[in-house]
């Protein structure tokens, strides 16, 4: 059978065990990256009051480890396209286990810096691939719902990163969140390297040696049937038109809206404690509200994953952003009281881990296998500079004398504009982009 045929077969069958697996691999990764990623804001207090810095300088470390994955996303992710995203993978969790090891012993802001920005790296090169990997593992009707389960993992990182720093960092101080990061990054790549499979259309397009005896083990694990010999490339037959995906313009405008999003991800995450703190909260309620922002995520993601059994990843990215936009301009108007505010953060975490979700459900579909982890890889690239530069302007605004307050909303509008780019994406006239839909695919005969 071809290509397209070991595709269709795939959509239409049921999820084996072994696929399910593989989904709940990579939600662990992510689950892994969350707290590699957030545990610096919840360890921003005691590195500040240790070394003495200024709120732009705790900034600038809140932006380390996203600088190293905006670089990752753009250059380490594109080489999954050529060499697989499984040792890609196994080398970007190696890069995430040194970085935060040697964050534990860092000597100084410097340091911590440069060990943020190598655990950035490992993160940024890996995250752009697991949401191919999901996609090429799960049947059409059900990739928007386990990409969105996927998404899970980071917020719930972020949950499991403030319960650590309550249990750990009181007792034993900041260094002690990064060992703890360390420790169970190994753990996941010891993991990945016993459990994950390779990319099945990686086989198919780059042929590496081996690739038919391993594309009918992926194959059979999955409960399909074998094939005699691998199909024709990619791109030789009827769907190269199909296969050649979105054209520069949209790619831009993806680009807008992984920027927007990830920017109001990154800030929320890594100021929400700090900012309340400095609106007359306490300490306790700061880190309270950065809880229940992840708790929000999860939510959302949660929400997300069963609303993608009914409605296009498409449909759902536009209105998330537009929720996300809203839920900014509430919580910047409920800073004066202590339970609107709480509400407030929730309602910020539910509908921007939402809009994310759905835009790691959209964007995959938009590329060829031969070039998906290059394009979602750039996209999250750019999206990275967003979410380095939020928390870095913020604490510079600051500084200058915005309020809190002003700094939430700040984020409304951006938000809106970057539903409208999605919906440009996927909507628009013209050359008109084939968004995946989510009824069953027909099975054609094996």
């Amino acid at each position: 059978m071809s290509a397209a045929t070991i595709r269709d077969a795939v959509d239409g069958a049921r999820m084996s065990p072994f696929q399910i697996a593989t989904v709940a691999i990579c939600l662990l990764i992510n689950l892994v990256d969350g707290f590699d990623v957030l545990v610096m804001a919840f360890a921003a207090s005691g590195v500040a009051q240790e070394w003495g810095l200024r709120t732009s300088e705790v900034g600038v470390l809140l932006s380390s480890a996203l600088v190293g994955m905006a670089l990752g996303s753009a250059f380490l992710a594109p080489l999954a396209d050529r060499i697989g995203r499984r040792p890609m993978t196994l080398g970007c969790l190696a890069l995430c286990t040194l970085g935060m090891a040697l964050a534990a012993v860092s000597t100084g802001p410097v340091t911590l810096g440069l060990s943020r920005l190598l655990s950035g790296l490992g993160i940024g090169g890996m995250v752009a691939g697991l949401p191919v990997v999901i996609t090429e593992y799960s049947p059409r009707r059900l990739r928007g719902t386990m990409i969105a389960l996927y998404g899970t993992g980071l917020p719930i990182g972020g949950v499991l990163g403030g319960a650590v720093a309550a249990a750990l960092a009181a007792e034993y101080g900041w260094r002690a969140l990064f060992v703890s990061g360390a420790v169970i990054t190994f753990v996941m790549l010891v993991v990945v390297a016993v459990a994950l499979p390779e990319s099945l259309d990686h086989l198919l397009t780059r042929r590496p040696a081996g690739a038919l005896p391993k594309v009918n083990a992926l194959l059979a694990r999955m409960r399909l049937e074998p094939v005699t010999e691998l199909p024709p490339r990619a791109g030789d037959g009827p769907r190269q038109a199909r296969a050649r995906g979105i054209g520069a313009g949209r790619s831009v405008l993806l680009w807008l809206a992984y920027f927007v999003m990830m920017a109001g991800f990154y800030f929320a995450a890594s100021w929400t404690p700090l900012l309340l703190e400095q609106s007359g909260y306490s300490a306790q309620e700061g880190v309270q509200a950065g809880l229940l922002l992840n708790l929000g995520g999860i939510i959302g993601t949660l929400m997300i994953a069963g609303l993608a059994l009914r409605i296009a990843p498409s449909v759902l990215a536009v209105c998330s952003l537009v929720a996300a936009g809203a839920s900014y301009l509430v919580l910047s108007l409920s800073l004066g009281a202590t339970t609107a505010a709480l509400v407030g953060a929730v309602a910020v975490g539910l509908c921007i881990n939402a809009g994310g979700n759905s835009l790691n459900a959209v964007a995959p579909a938009l590329y060829p296998p031969s070039t998906r982890a290059t394009g979602v890889g750039w996209a999250m690239g750019v999206g990275r500079v967003g979410a380095l530069t939020a928390p870095l302007l913020a604490g510079v605004l600051l500084e200058a004398g915005w309020t809190p307050r002003s700094l939430f909303g700040l984020f409304a509008l951006p938000l809106v504009v970057a539903a409208g780019a999605i919906a440009v994406v996927t909507f628009a006239p013209g050359d008109r982009v084939r968004v995946e839909r989510l009824a069953p695919a027909s099975v054609p005969p094996v």
